[in-house]
């Protein structure tokens, strides 16, 4: 039997850490054991994959060149002086174009990945006859690229949008740029076989903003349950609550180290029976709360961790930390981390910002939700996970997997049949 081949344009793959990446990353396999050969056309930023065909392709605008040269250097210049010097260096010549082209146009850095990726794809499609192009990763470009191929081709595109593409109420980017990314999420409306997104309201949201409210679907990119061990949980002296990934903007622990600190002061916990792990990122506005609310000696920041290596933190945490930002694009995603949260097998404290389907996600699965911008009511759900703890029912929690990485890939297949007998019908009509 020949080999079935799909063309997969994500511009982040193989990359530790990067939730972009880790959403095609985890299906890769998956699409294999279904039959499928995902050939992969990439960014140059991720490394190199060793078990499915992958291609790399470079931005060519400056801001790309700058973006995908300061990532490579990164890499390979731990120092932040060497990086600063080397990077001066090279960079010289492109910042004149650079600052011309953010003048003009201040579009993400990696628009221009679609040139090459258009021509190589084409290509790669001769060469390997995928059924399907498949675009996905984060990136604009991505679904510009498939979009050309698939013209150029007649294969069925399917376009999935990790980030809706527009978000009405927090667009700073600019008049013109808005109409660019509402022309493209109109355009994929109308020529992509799917459209996917990873929340109901920002498939919602989007038909209403193109008038077409029946185009599109909700996959749930879930988390893989083979990623979890058993048995990592034991209970301490101590409650501990984790958060893991990015803090920045909005996204930050002002609002529950304000709840840690109504709760303290009036002796509803105590401080020696809670403690706050950091594994991430640790922001300027939350390093400063803590120096307000004077917690540092319960707040541990333990930096970057593997995926592996947090993963298996998650699991021996007490309580695990959700913050959204308070802005309007919170109501429209659900961050990718819930679905690791919720086959570890530990609790999740979200603090949600108008969210209903995060919320019902947290409620139905027991777990706790509370708004995002309300220190008492987090404070009270606060007080209700230490009772738990002292309480030893935090220890009885269990993994929820409705939501898995095969179950989307599976939903995935679905749909790339129905594109594939869609398009041989419309081709049987024509000839």
């Amino acid at each position: 039997m020949d080999k079935r081949y799909w063309l997969i344009l994500s511009y982040r793959a193989n990359i530790d850490g990067s939730a972009c990446a880790q959403h095609i990353d985890d299906r890769l396999p998956i699409l294999r054991e279904r039959g499928i050969t995902p050939v992969l056309l990439t960014g140059t930023i991720g490394g190199r994959s060793q078990h499915f065909p992958h291609f790399r392709c470079l931005s060519i605008a400056p801001s790309g060149i700058r973006f995908e040269l300061r990532h490579y250097l990164r890499k390979r210049l731990p120092k932040r002086w060497q990086f600063k010097l080397v990077e001066t260096i090279l960079l010289l010549p492109v910042l004149p174009f650079y600052l011309l082209e953010k003048l003009i146009i201040n579009l993400e850095s990696e628009w221009s990945w679609f040139f090459l990726t258009s021509i190589r794809g084409y290509f790669l499609c001769r060469r390997f006859r995928p059924e399907v192009i498949y675009s996905t990763g984060g990136t604009a470009s991505a679904h510009v690229a498939a979009d050309i191929i698939s013209g150029l081709t007649g294969l069925p595109w399917l376009a999935e949008t990790q980030d809706p593409l527009v978000h009405d109420r927090d667009w700073r980017r600019g008049k013109t740029v808005l109409k660019v990314y509402s022309w493209l999420e109109t355009r994929i409306c109308r020529k992509a076989d799917a459209f996917i997104f990873l929340a109901e309201a920002a498939r919602a949201n989007s038909g209403s903003r193109t008038g077409m409210p029946e185009c599109g679907t909700v996959i749930y990119p879930g988390a893989e349950p083979a990623m979890f061990q058993s048995g990592l949980y034991a209970k301490g002296h101590r409650c501990h609550f984790a958060h893991f990934g990015t803090l920045n903007g909005t996204r930050n622990l002002v609002v529950f180290l304000q709840a840690v600190r109504l709760l303290l002061d009036s002796d509803r916990i105590d401080a020696d029976r809670i403690r706050i792990d950091i594994y991430g990122s640790l922001d300027g506005g939350s390093r400063r709360a803590i120096k307000q609310f004077g917690l540092g000696a319960i707040v541990a920041d333990h930096g970057i961790l593997t995926r592996r290596q947090a993963l298996a933190a998650m699991q021996k945490t007490d309580c695990l930390l959700l913050i959204q930002n308070t802005i309007f694009f919170s109501t429209e995603t659900i961050p990718s981390k819930v679905y690791e949260y919720l086959l570890s097998g530990r609790p999740i404290l979200g603090l949600v910002h108008h969210n209903d389907e995060l919320r019902d996600m947290l409620l139905n699965s027991g777990n706790f939700p509370v708004p995002a911008d309300q220190p008492e009511a987090v404070a009270d759900a606060v007080d209700n996970i230490m009772q738990r703890f002292r309480d030893d029912s935090l220890s009885t929690w269990v993994p929820y997997p409705d939501w898995t990485v095969a179950a989307a890939v599976d939903q995935l297949l679905r749909l790339g049949g129905k594109a594939i007998r869609r398009r041989a019908g419309q081709g049987e009509r024509q000839g």
